[in-house]
């Protein structure tokens, strides 16, 4: 059978040698695995900046209330401020 043979730890192979055995198909899986690993950690870093910014702007909306509750804002100062940060 021309094209076909048994190749490394018995893994039938068709057309010549099998991706995983060949130099460039063991690059090829270091390469996938080490974007995979990319991927993940740059999307933990988004989720981590998203929760962040969300928190100062609680923390900077709660400071504006206070301030106006204590009467050191006009209604209109607290209404600009609220806005610029929502």
């Amino acid at each position: 059978m021309h094209g076909y043979y048994w190749g490394l730890r018995g893994v039938p192979n068709v057309g010549g040698m099998h991706y995983a055995y060949s130099p460039l198909g063991f690059w090829m899986m270091i390469s996938l695995m080490v974007l995979v690993v990319v991927a993940i950690v740059l999307l933990i870093i988004g989720m981590r900046k998203r929760q962040t910014s969300y928190q100062e702007n609680t923390e900077a909306l709660d400071i504006i209330k206070r301030r106006y509750a204590k009467g050191e804002l006009s209604l209109e100062e607290f209404k600009t401020m609220k806005k610029d940060l929502q």
